[in-house]
């Protein structure tokens, strides 16, 4: 049937002169335009099916960073690209505020920002010398050192280098200036944040080398508070044998061993090293001016006596702390907890706080227990695993009259997330939005509920973003593991942009470990087989935008990934991004090429193999060898252009580092399909020959596939016939297949199956009985290649099975 669309309305329509249809329901004025022409159009609104505007486009939200980081992240940047950097009073200002709002928020500083804040550092005194203080002055520096705090496992380099620098350079200034003595800052000032960075960034010898130096004139009215941080840095450092030198060395400069000191060594034994016999020696060592262990010493104790059934000792301490008369409820409180610890019922608990107030009164202290007594109750039944015990404390604090405050409510989240009550540990949480929460204590445990409701098999959603949305209103801290369990839950309900934002608020304020491991939650998401392509595609987009600093091997995974997936145009857009870094340590090497020019010939793409061949000429840092030469012949051949694919085999032979086996097996596979390939073929066996070159049975096999390509079938039975006599192997499944596979055509195909059928039984049975299909192994391109595709075995065993019905 004719189309109703003549010449003349496609005329019409390219000059839009459309006539109006009578039959039309749409107004002409509508959809058409006649005779009348106007220079300009009116903006014409689109409307949905229903005529209502389109929403529009959803904006992610704006990285989340902190005052001045994304300045110092800039600056980096455009050093690695060799640009111009930012100016230098606008970097100077962005490490200012980033160390104010550290101090000002008592916020760690974690090690990816500290190596920023070097950079930055660094870049401001060696391109500003001219400047007077390079536009920071030294009570900006000390702010900066004194902010510089960071975890007690963190022991980073980036942490010690930057405190190095800070302190370096206010010695120069001091030195500088040391003619005007009234403006000049005490040495000590100085060397009390430094003593303490280098204690908590994995140098506390050094620091005590400092304190050893300094003590005498510049630390003395620092009393014991540098070898506290001394110490408490070799406690991290777990230096058992230091501590005790430290402490030697102090006792000969006559540094009272007070009872904070004390408290820092007696608790490292007691609750890091769990040594019983060296918390005993430390516990009963002499504190100077006659004071007392503190509270948080006899809890520690105690606690190791609780956990070791160490209570004929414990007993004593106990005992001590009777006979003291304990005045203030901190003591009491462990008192009560010793007692319930032997075993003392919850009754029982509670007459002894009667005694406690019959004792308050007689002296006239007004002693009474308190909520703080019932948490500590509490949080020693948690330590025991024991919520049924935990809810009765809960349950007489209420008998009592005392009101449960944050705390109450966070001990109870913490035992019911222990014992799998989620719904529970909501309700505390409920009653703990009604409270006021100090210094965000609360904040671990609701990282701890959001981990634990995304790991339930039926997850309640909404109960999982009402709590998300809490913490974002208080703009709180995320946890990595928490944004790890969030991504996975967007990732699965195909959220996308709710990814985006979650990753942009949170994922930038962790350290290099933290991202790696949100990262990977991404990574398994692409990497996994049952993920949809696209949904593979747009989750490794967000990773790649988010967690620029994604090494080459993992990159490397991603595009094989991808090429796994038979999507050869996006493995090679991954290998394309992989150029496109600025860092050369994450660009691709000789051995990435090859494996992106693998995976591009089992594809058979051939404008994927143009781009890649394009990227190498361009790329100046690659230079060609062997390995690369594989690659490229290999990739030519299997996208159809085998006389191209040989003219990297003459670069080969003319190359310094020559061919390999790999590179022979590639050449010879090449010869099947080009142009007079098989005079190739025949060159090549002779410089095998003339040069003594041991052949292996995958060559011995490509060699008749040569043939076998070029139809030459006598030829090929003549060489498998010889196979033994020739190169010492008997004729085999390989030899049999590859003569098969390479020869065109059904009818030769068919006449090649009869003759191995009679001449070779045995081998061609093998053949039918493979259970894998690659035959030869390209170890210089690190890739398994099938030299025999699937459809080939398909066809032989159904020929197979024909004959031998």
């Amino acid at each position: 049937m004719r189309s109703l669309l003549t010449r003349r309305v496609f005329r019409l329509m390219v000059h839009n002169e459309l006539r109006s249809c009578t039959r039309c329901w749409v107004p002409p004025a509508v959809h058409c335009l006649r005779a009348q022409r106007t220079p300009t159009l009116p903006a014409i609104r689109k409307r949905t099916l229903f005529g209502f505007s389109r929403k529009p486009k959803r904006q992610p939200k704006p990285i989340n960073y902190e005052p001045g980081f994304e300045k110092m992240l800039e600056l980096k940047a455009r050093l690695s690209r060799g640009e111009r950097t930012p100016p230098p009073e606008e970097l100077a200002q962005a490490f200012v505020d980033f160390f104010l709002s550290k101090q000002r928020n008592l916020l760690l500083v974690e090690d990816v920002q500290a190596q920023h804040a070097v950079t930055t550092f660094e870049h401001l005194r060696k391109t500003q010398n001219d400047v007077e203080g390079f536009w920071l002055s030294s009570e900006e520096l000390r702010m900066a050192l004194g902010a510089l705090r960071l975890s007690q496992d963190c022991q980073s380099k980036s942490h010690n280098k930057l405190a190095r620098l800070l302190f370096e350079e206010l010695q120069k200034r001091r030195e500088a200036s040391a003619d005007n003595k009234e403006d000049l800052v005490p040495l000590g000032k100085d060397l009390v944040p430094f003593i303490r960075a280098m204690s908590h960034s994995g140098d506390a010898l050094y620091a005590r080398d400092l304190v050893k130096k300094y003590w005498d004139n510049d630390m003395m009215l620092a009393a014991s508070l540098p070898w506290s941080s001394v110490l408490r840095g070799l406690t991290w450092e777990n230096k058992d044998e230091e501590i005790q030198r430290t402490l030697d060395i102090m006792q000969k400069r006559n540094v009272p061993f007070d009872n904070k000191l004390h408290q820092v060594v007696t608790i490292y034994y007691a609750q890091v090293q769990g040594d019983m016999e060296r918390t005993k020696k430390w516990f009963q060592h002499p504190i100077a001016l006659g004071q007392s262990p503190t509270v948080y010493t006899n809890k520690a104790v105690l606690k190791l006596c609780i956990e070791q059934n160490e209570f004929e000792w414990g007993d004593t301490i106990f005992k001590s702390m009777l006979e003291k008369n304990p005045e203030d409820e901190k003591s009491w409180n462990i008192i009560f907890q010793w007692a319930a610890a032997k075993g003392k019922s919850v009754d029982e608990i509670e007459r002894m706080m009667q005694i406690m107030v019959r004792q308050g009164e007689e002296k006239g202290i007004g002693l009474r227990p308190d909520m703080n007594a019932i948490n500590d109750l509490i949080e020693l039944a948690n330590s025991r695993n024991d919520p049924y015990t935990a809810e009765r404390y809960v349950a007489l604090g209420q008998k009592l009259g005392f009101q449960p405050n944050a705390r109450t409510y966070l001990l109870q989240m913490e035992y019911r997330i222990k014992v799998g009550d989620l719904g529970g540990a909501r309700t505390a949480y409920a009653r703990l939005q009604r409270e006021e929460v100090s210094e965000n204590e609360d904040l671990p445990l609701i990282n701890k509920l959001l981990v634990a409701l995304t790991a339930k098999k039926r997850q309640n959603y909404d109960a999982i973003m009402g709590l998300v949305e809490d913490l974002s209103e208080r703009k709180a801290r995320f946890e990595a593991d928490t944004v790890g369990a969030l991504a996975k839950i967007h990732l699965e309900r195909g959220e996308m942009d709710d990814l985006v934002d979650l990753l942009n608020t949170h994922a930038f304020q962790y350290g290099s470990e933290q991202r790696a491991a949100v990262r990977d939650i991404l990574l398994q998401q692409c990497l996994d087989p049952s993920t949809p392509t696209p949904r593979a595609w747009e989750t490794y987009n967000i990773l790649r935008q988010t967690f620029t600093e994604t090494d080459i091997s993992t990159r490397t995974t991603l595009m094989k990934n991808f090429f796994s997936r038979n999507r050869s145009d996006m493995a090679t857009h991954v290998f394309g991004h992989m150029r496109q870094q600025q860092l050369k340590s994450l660009r691709p090497t000789v051995s990435t090429y090859a494996q992106c020019l693998s995976g591009i010939a089992r594809a058979g793409d051939n404008e994927s193999l143009e781009t890649v061949h394009n990227m190498v000429k361009l790329d100046s840092a690659i230079e060609p060898n062997t390995q690369l030469y594989n690659a490229l012949m290999l990739a030519y051949s299997q996208c159809g252009r085998s006389s191209h694919a040989l003219s990297y085999w003459d670069d080969i032979m003319h190359s310094r580092e020559g061919p390999s086996y790999s590179s022979i097996q590639i050449a010879l596979r090449a010869c099947e399909k080009a142009p007079f390939g098989e005079g190739v073929a025949q060159d090549i066996w002779g410089k095998l020959k003339k040069f003594e070159i041991e052949v292996t049975r995958e060559i011995y096999a490509a060699y008749v596939g040569a043939f076998a390509g070029h139809n030459l079938f006598d030829k090929c039975v003549k060489l498998i016939d010889d196979a033994e006599k020739e190169v010492g192997y008997k004729p085999d499944a390989l030899m049999l297949g590859t003569f098969y596979n390479a020869i065109p055509g059904p009818a030769h195909k068919q006449k090649v199956k009869e003759w191995a059928w009679k001449a070779y039984p045995e081998a061609y049975e093998d053949l039918l009985k493979l259970n894998t299909y690659t035959l030869v192994r390209l170890d210089d391109n690190g890739e398994e290649q099938d030299y025999l595709p699937k459809e080939a075995f398909f066809e032989i065993g159904a020929i197979g099975r024909d004959a031998e019905a």
